[in-house]
């Protein structure tokens, strides 16, 4: 059975986001499906395939940057607020 297998994510594009510094990630087989994950900041995605799981991390990452950065900070509970800060020591929306 393939282990877990761990990636530096060093950049979302073509999205419009900058990697501050780059992000690791872990992908592990689960169920005939594959699971990336960023843990540091709650994060996961499945694929079917390894590329497919990061892909859909990647997406997850920018799309969860960009609702969080929607909102007031004293809007978002204590694990949202977490999440969003630990994705903004990491990402950046390019000026």
């Amino acid at each position: 059975m393939p282990e877990t297998i761990y990636v530096t994510i060093d950049s979302l594009a073509p999205k419009p986001y900058e990697i501050l510094k780059p992000l690791r990630a872990t992908i592990r087989p689960r169920g005939g499906e594959w699971i990336a994950s960023f843990g540091a900041a709650n994060q996961h995605a499945s694929g079917s395939t390894r590329e497919e799981a990061l892909a859909n991390l990647k997406d997850v990452i920018q799309a969860s940057f960009e609702i969080l950065s929607e909102y007031a900070p004293d809007k978002l509970g204590p694990g949202l607020a977490r999440e969003f800060d630990v994705l903004k020591q990491f990402i950046r929306k390019r000026p």
